[in-house]
């Protein structure tokens, strides 16, 4: 049997953000993540694994508003 997913509005909700920074976390490595025909799903370990690592914060190498660059984004940030 395959592992558990939930559609990344759903893991947004959970992580008390938004679909776009799920987005953001299984492209910087931190939630593992598949899409098929454009509706991306995050598995649950992953997400479980996240929230259970930030205590339910924000990831530690996650830009915040504020961003003074300090983590290896690269973003275009100020």
């Amino acid at each position: 049997m395959g592992e558990q997913t939930l559609p990344i509005t759903e893991a947004a909700q959970i992580l008390q953000t938004t679909p776009l920074n799920i987005l953001m976390h299984i492209k910087r490595g931190l939630l593992k993540g598949t899409e098929k025909d454009g509706h991306w799903q995050v598995e649950k370990t992953s997400l479980d694994a996240l929230a259970a690592n930030t205590g339910g914060q924000k990831a530690e190498n996650v830009c915040t508003g504020g961003c003074t660059r300090k983590h290896a984004c690269s973003g275009g940030c100020s």
